[in-house]
């Protein structure tokens, strides 16, 4: 008796497709970026010419981290629309592993920033120039509410680029608290040195970003299971489809942040062998539906054979 295996991918996929999201789900995150742009430009140029005018490196500081921000942004628009090139020729998965070389770049920019950062600190604390508290107040405020409505319209995307400008966002509305704290204090007390103090704790916000960023990269060029996914849980799951006797070569992994892969060997028992095609629906929405996992590959296998095979 010759071994019957059979290979299904399912989902939102044929073997040259993609599992991009719905274009006008696409075209709406397009559409929050811009406006986060926007909204860091005008963050930049406050924070740059009130940074000047204040003397506040604190202010520079945050300046620099918004301008990554809008960096960071870019990316995600770009790594967005070349993720959708259709798959084809030698890229037969897509371009979807781009964005996470634009999370790396930006990543690592953010590192360069952070590095920077430390080191104008260090000059100021040695020899800390005076500071204009009032106007570093002002201008962190208009930072905090412009950073808040970006905050808002990027919270709860799964793409890793637009993670990545949330992420920066974020820091940046936590970095602007911390320079309206500081310049109260700065006017209370008149001390000096807690500008450059403030800028070293921005630099540390920016570099646990990046760290964030660099990890998550990382595990999917590594192909590792995403962590919110128990590979141990979701063979309890399939082996509980009615038909699926045993399953073995199980593999889950990331093609990118929001497109998730499965590919597993499944021995069926005689009823399962009757119905491949019911089996093979009750997966695809299993695994789409639990796990987000949108491309699956099954090899079924007849537990007979398998038994024999044995022996």
């Amino acid at each position: 008796m010759n071994k019957s295996e059979t290979a299904y991918a399912v989902g939102r996929h044929d073997r040259t497709g993609t599992a991009d999201p719905a274009p006008g789900e696409a075209g709406k995150t397009e559409q929050r970026l811009w406006l986060t742009a926007g909204l860091s430009g005008v963050i930049l140029a406050v924070e740059l010419v009130g940074g000047w005018l204040a003397n506040s490196l604190a202010l520079l500081s945050d300046a620099g981290h918004v301008f990554l921000d809008i960096f960071s942004i870019g990316l995600a628009i770009y790594a967005a629309r070349f993720c959708r090139l259709p798959a084809g020729g030698r890229s037969s998965f897509g371009m979807h592993r781009a964005e996470i070389l634009a999370a790396l770049v930006n990543a690592f920019t953010l590192i360069g920033l952070a590095l920077f950062i430390f080191y104008e600190a260090y000059r100021r604390l040695q020899a800390p120039p005076e500071v204009r508290a009032g106007e570093m107040l002002v201008v962190a405020l208009i930072g905090l509410l412009a950073n808040f409505v970006g905050v808002w319209l990027l919270h709860g995307h799964r793409d890793i680029n637009v993670r990545g400008a949330y992420l920066h966002l974020l820091g940046d509305t936590g970095s602007s608290v911390a320079v309206i704290v500081g310049a109260g204090l700065i006017m209370l007390t008149g001390e000096r040195r807690i500008d450059p103090a403030l800028s070293a704790f921005i630099g540390v916000l920016i570099l646990y970003g990046a760290g964030r960023l660099i990890r998550e990269a990382i595990d999917i060029l590594l192909e590792r299971t995403p962590r919110d996914i128990d590979i141990g849980q979701v063979e309890k799951k399939m082996l509980a489809v009615p038909g699926v006797a045993t399953l073995h070569d199980l593999h889950i992994w990331s093609l990118c942040s929001n497109v998730r892969a499965l590919s597993a060997h499944l021995v069926l028992d005689e009823a399962g062998q009757r119905d491949r095609d019911a089996i093979t629906r009750r997966l695809r929405e299993l695994l789409r539906d639990d796990y987000n996992i949108t491309y699956v590959t099954t090899q079924y296998e007849d537990s007979r054979c398998c038994e024999l095979k044995k022996d």
